[in-house]
């Protein structure tokens, strides 16, 4: 094993640069593809225009509610001028808090205390009237709790000790305490949601490193073409073990060379993008780098030339793009298509599973192409 150490350390001498630009372009291209998704995620925020007619506690805190919504670019401005820029599509929709809008809420009055105005350009009007429409059900809840309330000290005779607003604040206290109108944003399969957070990224990040992985690692593994080189077998030959025993060796030197680098990203993964990791996860990480080794190494030794071997390698990405996970959620075909989830490793991954049927499948071929007859070099 020293000698193969020592051969595979003189080509690394004199490649070394392209091959830790290879080794850690899954971290590089995960930062740069996220910090761009999340800036044009940013930039394509809901522009809606937002009219405050009352001047009302619960108004101000209606906007406050709005405006913290993370997909809604909010421009608050009198109305004629919203209008005039809804008119000339610089604004999706306007929405107009009518004055009156407490004592509307407070008699439970919910009729016409939000009048909302859309033009022919309003594609994402419908999402941002029912959010608008889902803080005036909350204020109009805590609002029927407290006239509940009133009726049942007229009922029973009682003396009312609170006040409507005592009521309507404890009620909306009890409500953020107790989550009963809560939601939160998660990514794809992550068990933690984010809470808190001002800015919500819509990819998964691990899926993303997970694929730029699989894509680095079929091209790194180009080296078993050129060790398969009419030129380079022959001073093989000289060899004391086989052919294949070669390439084993070489495959077990990249696959700890692949590991190393990988716990170095996934601490970058952590540190930068302030990702939790379990114990559980990173077991699945180093199954899923052995699956991808075995099948690159296997994929190898289908082709000749490394020109085609990289011309396949960009279609079977794409492919583990799309069935995968990683950039396209596949929760919804996989309630229809349960099968559907076993067609790529990435999948494995990201559900934190660390033997999967692929790598089942693949240690089977590995074995067979190990073990099947070939002449033994003296």
């Amino acid at each position: 094993m020293k000698s193969i150490l020592m051969t595979r350390w003189m080509h690394w001498r004199k490649q070394w640069l392209s091959l830790i630009v290879w080794l850690l372009l899954p971290i590089l291209a995960t930062a740069v593809f996220i910090t761009v998704a999340d800036q044009w995620q940013e930039d394509t925020k809901i522009p809606i225009g937002l009219v405050v007619e009352d001047d009302s506690t619960m108004a101000e805190a209606l906007v406050q509610s709005i405006g913290s919504t993370s997909l809604l670019q909010i421009e608050r401005m009198d109305k004629n001028q919203a209008l005039v820029k809804l008119e000339q599509h610089e604004l999706d929709s306007v929405f107009v808090i009518e004055d009156g809008y407490q004592d509307n809420i407070k008699e439970n009055n919910r009729n016409e205390v939000i009048t909302a105005y859309s033009s022919d350009m309003s594609i994402a009007y419908m999402p941002a009237k029912e959010t608008v429409a889902s803080y005036v059900q909350q204020d109009a809840g805590s609002s029927k709790a407290a006239l509940t309330i009133k009726e049942m000290v007229a009922e029973y005779d009682t003396e009312m000790t609170w006040t409507w607003e005592e009521i309507v604040e404890t009620s909306n206290q009890i409500r953020k305490e107790q989550s009963l109108l809560h939601s939160s944003f998660s990514f794809y399969n992550q068990k933690n949601p984010i809470e808190g957070t001002k800015e919500i990224s819509l990819w998964n990040i691990w899926g993303v490193w997970s694929l730029f992985a699989f894509f680095t690692t079929f091209f790194i593994f180009d080296w078993v073409i050129k060790e398969k080189q009419s030129r380079i077998k022959v001073r093989l030959s000289l060899l004391r073990f086989s052919f294949k025993a070669y390439l084993l060796k070489n495959w077990c030197i990249y696959l700890a060379l692949f590991i190393l680098f990988d716990l170095i990203n996934a601490s970058v993964l952590v540190v930068y993008f302030d990702q939790p990791v379990e114990g559980s996860q990173m077991l699945a990480m180093i199954g899923f780098r052995l699956t991808m080794c075995m099948a690159a190494f296997l994929f190898a030794q289908c082709f000749k030339t490394s020109f085609y071997y990289y011309i396949a390698v960009i279609p079977v990405t794409l492919f583990m793009a799309i069935i995968g996970g990683a950039l396209i959620p596949i929760d919804g075909l996989s309630k229809d298509w349960s099968w559907i989830t076993y067609l790529s490793p990435i999948q494995a991954f990201l559900e934190g599973n660390m033997v999967s049927g692929w790598m089942i499948v693949l240690l089977i071929i590995f074995f067979i192409w190990y073990w099947r007859k070939e002449k033994a070099y003296a």
